[in-house]
């Protein structure tokens, strides 16, 4: 039988039969394993004189695992596109096993394709499915690439089947699991006024009508689990809760660690402090200076503007942001930056404190529901954001939370 794309096969006919979950070591070990196949393969090949590539039948094995995938819950789109990368990852490898062949001929008796290779990619196919039960995050890459270090195989190449990997491994599980349980566990640091406040047994804010809201669009139960700046991402990678509303601002390091629904709300950091020291502050560069006590909550956004921007002022971190403000009250500390519509709301509940650069903007934020990855989740989130963006229902919500 001849079969250009063995690896494709056999992972199809091990779909049919998968078995209890494994670590995921067993299932980045299975695919090197697989990967290091390829050579033998690329070796019958050669000297059964075979063509590398055959884009009909790469299409008939793609079509079958989709629909394979398919009777065991797989969605068709990502299942396609991880077969897709495995058949053009081995495809690779064999390339370069062909070149390297031209000039020194490997040896004329390759191994059988029936009786030695076949049944070894059978055996890994299962090993493959045993463990694809298991979410895969971006912690595990630095291990698939150590396990899948094929020679002839490029590390861009090896990314890209991680991440093809990780999306089928990972789409739509978090959605089904939380309409099966019931419950949505939501992140909030409940310091963050208007956007969480309160405590647990009360919170409030636009971040906490928003999960609520977003609870009954899925059917589900809220239950908000108390988090806070520094540890924000330690308990996001340890799964304390399936998604934060808090007031979460998109940057690179937390996209890098799961995914981002549409921007909810788009703001940036601008200074707060005395309405008395306006005349002090005039521009960015007097509040830059020896004698300035800037103050910030640690571990969040705020932190990190001041202290990528800031040359010469002194820092002061204050570990609770629901009562950092009273440090600018009270004279213990003279500027703070923070998101525009935080100082909208704190000048309009505390009147000796004013915006000290009106209208200015230092820097673009979009605020997001911060999320681990799983497309359908993603979806259907980012469907309804469209619906209360369209409806007007999410501007009567930030309207009525800062009173306008």
């Amino acid at each position: 039988m001849q079969t250009p794309f063995i690896i494709g096969l056999f992972l199809l006919m091990a779909l049919l039969h998968p078995m209890p979950a494994h670590s995921n070591d067993t299932l980045f070990t299975a695919i090197g394993a697989r990967l290091g196949h390829m050579k033998a393969v690329a070796h019958y090949k050669f000297i059964q004189q075979r063509p590398i590539e055959d884009l009909a039948r790469e299409a008939v094995v793609i079509k079958d695992a989709e629909r394979a995938g398919h009777s065991l819950g797989l969605p068709a789109a990502p299942t396609r596109r991880f077969f897709a990368t495995q058949i053009t990852a081995a495809k690779i490898i064999q390339q370069y096993w062909f070149e390297q062949w031209r000039a020194n001929p490997p040896s004329p008796n390759p191994p059988s394709l029936t009786q030695d290779i076949r049944p070894k990619l059978l055996h890994l196919g299962n090993e493959i499915m045993r463990a694809l039960t298991s979410p895969i995050d971006s912690r595990d890459r630095q291990s698939f690439l150590q396990h899948t270090q094929t020679e002839g195989l490029p590390e861009a190449l090896q990314n890209q089947l991680f991440d093809e990997l990780r999306n089928l491994s990972t789409f739509g599980k978090d959605l089904q699991r939380i309409q099966a349980a019931g419950v949505l566990r939501v992140g909030t640091t409940l310091d963050y006024p208007p956007f969480s406040s309160g405590t647990l047994d009360q919170p409030r804010g636009i971040d906490i009508t928003l999960a609520k809201r977003l609870g009954d669009t899925l059917g589900v139960t809220v239950q908000f689990v108390q988090t806070s700046w520094p540890t924000l991402t330690q308990d996001f990678t340890a799964r304390a809760f399936d998604l934060a509303i808090s007031g979460v601002s998109i940057t690179p390091s937390r996209a890098a660690l799961g995914t981002f629904s549409a921007p909810y709300h788009i703001g940036g950091k601008t200074p707060i402090g005395r309405c008395l020291d306006q005349d002090r502050f005039k521009d960015f560069a007097a509040i830059d200076q020896p004698e300035t006590r800037v103050v910030f909550n640690p571990g969040g956004t705020n932190e990190r503007f001041a202290r990528q921007h800031l040359q010469h002022a002194q820092f002061i971190t204050f570990p609770d942001n629901r009562f950092i403000f009273q440090e600018l009250l009270a004279g213990r500390a003279d500027v703070m930056f923070t998101d525009e519509i935080e100082v909208a709301l704190k000048t309009q509940l505390h009147r000796p404190l004013c915006a000290l650069l009106p209208g200015q903007r230092l820097t673009y934020q979009e605020k997001a529901i911060w999320l681990h990855k799983d497309d359908a989740l993603k979806q259907s989130i980012d469907d309804w954001l469209q619906t209360i963006t369209t409806d007007g229902s999410l501007k009567a919500l930030f309207d009525e939370a800062l009173g306008r």
